[in-house]
């Protein structure tokens, strides 16, 4: 039966006079993929920092299994991993090394070397698609695979609330296939899985949940069958506004040849094809 893991309630955090969650409300339940959604400025990531214990609500509730963190170190403890958007890696460190990095405590003394490259062998091979050398400097990897070296961190310490923020941001289509499977597993054992993405196609098909911000304020909490990017894009424009905003007039072309011309553009393979021509102005 699914219970709730993560827990938020009126919320608040200022940067000085920036007011970057104004009372923020959030669940989060076990075996389920949560979005945390918003355009930028909007708080998810102040947010998803607030619940992984790297920031301290000035006011509100912040709830982990029955629990709360008040450090990154304690978030561990409850079983909290987190990939964020910045890719945090030690490039003169090994892969091996990068991958255990400020995990030791959580997976046990009693792992020896070998155990340890056995099990990061086979959870890179998944992720990747083929094997990587464990002996090799992160600093030599394209930006993609050092991508996959924090997300394997984050899943070796086998999470009970895994927190992506904008995890999937390096990574192509076929990548991104290996992180859903790799999520769905998750969900599958009874963990929770709070997202963080502009990709509103892959909210579509992953998220069992949403929570939608705006101005540092949740603004809606949508059920599966109500996350839609129609709906997505209506509650991140606000009551009145537009995402499209048709009744704006047009910028003046500051000349007639294009800057940039796309053709049959497609983010994604089953995606329609999308065109389009950026003129100076």
């Amino acid at each position: 039966m699914s219970y709730p893991t993560v827990e938020l309630s009126s919320v608040r955090k200022t940067f000085g006079p920036t007011v970057a969650l104004g009372g923020c409300n959030l669940t989060a339940y076990a075996g389920e993929v949560h979005a945390i959604i918003g355009g930028n400025g909007s708080g998810k990531s102040t947010l998803a920092k607030v619940i992984s214990g790297v920031l301290i609500p000035d006011s509100g509730q912040v709830s982990i299994l029955g629990k709360s963190a008040t450090s990154p170190h304690e978030a561990r403890q409850l079983g909290i991993s987190n990939v964020f958007q910045e890719v945090l890696v030690a490039d003169e460190c090994s892969v091996l090394d990068n991958l255990y990095l400020g995990a030791d405590g959580l997976l046990g003394s009693s792992m020896n070397r070998e155990e340890k490259e056995a099990k990061a062998s086979a959870l890179m091979r998944e992720l990747l698609g083929f094997d990587i050398d464990l002996s090799g400097l992160v600093g030599e990897l394209p930006l993609s695979v050092k991508q996959w070296v924090t997300i394997a961190r984050a899943l070796l310490t086998d999470p009970k609330v895994l927190i992506l923020d904008e995890s999937s941001a390096a990574l192509d289509f076929d990548s991104t296939e290996r992180l859903f499977r790799k999520m769905r597993q998750l969900k599958q054992r009874g963990a929770s899985i709070l997202i963080v993405t502009h990709r509103i196609a892959e909210l579509v098909r992953i998220a069992d949940r949403a929570t939608v911000l705006r101005d540092g304020v949740d603004v809606g909490r949508l059920a599966k069958e109500e996350i839609t990017e129609a709906r997505i894009l209506e509650l991140i424009a606000g009551a009145g506004r537009s995402g499209t905003d048709r009744d704006q007039p047009l910028p003046t072309r500051l000349g007639d040849r294009p800057v940039l011309r796309a053709t049959d553009f497609r983010v994604w393979p089953d995606a329609a094809p999308v065109s389009f021509t950026v003129y100076p102005g």
